[in-house]
């Protein structure tokens, strides 16, 4: 009996694994994806991880926001769970190096030079040198416009 129990819950694990479908990310990128139904809810797990766009009842965009696994849940108007996808999110692993120092974490992108990104969970004083940075560039872009737009 107790084999019976045992094969039972495995054939039952079986079948919600087959029932989740596996979506593969890569950070910084996005997909789309088309649903079988129309869709009413979008849940995700952890969008520190990933993150959707919704651009119709049918059509999702899929972003891949920081390595690792999460699972986004879709239900339509009734409630009824159209998909439940695993989500796995991976870097670019050929433009980017993470550093660990102890604890600390740092992620560089090395497209032409290793230059320091902001990615999440990285070390709390890189990323906010890296975002400081963005936004002083920002400025300086936003600052050229103005005055190119002022003097034609």
């Amino acid at each position: 009996m107790r084999n019976f129990i045992f094969a039972a819950a495995a054939f039952t694990a079986m079948i919600s694994a087959a029932q989740a479908g596996q979506v593969w990310l890569t950070m910084d990128y996005v997909r789309p994806y088309k649903l079988e139904r129309p869709a009413h809810n979008v849940i995700i797990g952890n969008p520190a991880i990933a993150d959707v766009s919704v651009q119709d009842a049918s059509n999702l965009l899929l972003y891949g926001k920081a390595p690792g696994l999460t699972n986004i849940y879709v239900m339509d108007a009734d409630g009824e769970v159209i998909e439940n996808m695993i989500v796995r999110v991976r870097t670019n692993s050929t433009d980017m190096l993470t550093y660990y120092r102890g604890p600390a974490r740092t992620t560089y992108n090395c497209t032409t030079n290793c230059e320091a990104t902001i990615t999440v969970g990285d070390d709390q004083t890189v990323f906010d040198s890296v975002s400081t940075q963005v936004a002083q560039k920002f400025g300086q872009a936003q600052t050229a416009a103005k005055t190119s737009e002022g003097g034609e």
